[in-house]
């Protein structure tokens, strides 16, 4: 194994953790710390391939927890409509700019998450009163960067952080959103001629992972707690996206 493969294989499965625990993540994490070794467009559909099979498989097992009223009526009609967007412009765009845009955006969202995580703590501010309905921009939004990067992930838990969501019901429907949009965004990679042999065999070897990566992230989520481990995610993700943008 060279030093390549070990360093995707470890940027792999620190995702499927992340995301088997929290609900979201894996493509945020991967894509980003993968893109300072490879080009975007070649790291990109590996990732979201490697997405399926563990969404799926939390999906299924938590399928009782899913909110299909949420899923259904309140995120996927607005979030399909960014995501076609979003796919339809990553075909376009090159890769220098792909990559610089990329590590803007992530750098932006890691910043929002650390100001909000240390202002809850140092000011010891309540969470707000909730509200009925995910904020609709944001959701559009995560639409347009899960179509553009497949990444839509942080945009979307801040649509929906003012919803009073039960923690296993918000990680199964974020899983079955992950696995729907990837399964879209995955055939139009296909089809559109993204793939090559030597992705393929990556993607056939780093799918290993997922078993492992799903338990560790099961076990962290009924375990441990969620504060510690979301700044050190979001610490890694800034110093990631500055690489990208001064790389």
């Amino acid at each position: 194994m060279s030093e390549l493969d070990l360093a995707l294989a470890l940027i792999v499965l620190a995702g499927l953790v992340i995301q088997t625990m929290t609900g979201f993540g894996f493509n945020v994490v991967a894509v980003t710390l993968g893109a300072l070794l490879l080009p975007i467009k070649l790291w990109l559909p590996v990732v979201v391939a490697l997405n399926l099979p563990m969404s799926a498989w939390v999906a299924w097992r938590h399928r009782d927890s899913i909110d299909w009223s949420l899923l259904l009526r309140q995120i996927l009609p607005i979030m399909g409509l960014g995501f076609i967007a979003g796919g339809a412009a990553a075909f376009v765009l090159s890769g220098s700019w792909l990559r610089t845009s990329f590590g803007v955006l992530v750098v932006l969202l890691a910043l929002r998450e650390l100001l909000r995580l240390s202002g809850l703590r140092a000011q010891g501010v309540t969470n707000p009163a909730p509200q009925t309905q995910p904020a609709r921009p944001w959701v559009l939004l995560a639409g347009l960067v899960q179509g553009l990067y497949a990444s839509g992930g942080p945009l979307l838990v801040h649509a929906l952080a003012r919803l009073d969501i039960p923690r296993a019901r918000f990680r199964a429907t974020l899983m079955t959103i992950w696995f729907s949009l990837n399964l879209v965004l995955s055939l139009a990679y296909l089809l559109g001629g993204f793939w090559t042999a030597d992705m393929g065999l990556r993607a056939a070897w780093l799918v290993l992972l997922v078993p492992p990566g799903i338990w560790l992230g099961d076990w962290l989520h009924h375990h441990a707690s969620e504060r510690g481990f979301a700044v050190a995610v979001q610490l890694v993700l800034l110093a990631a996206g500055l690489a990208l943008v001064f790389g």
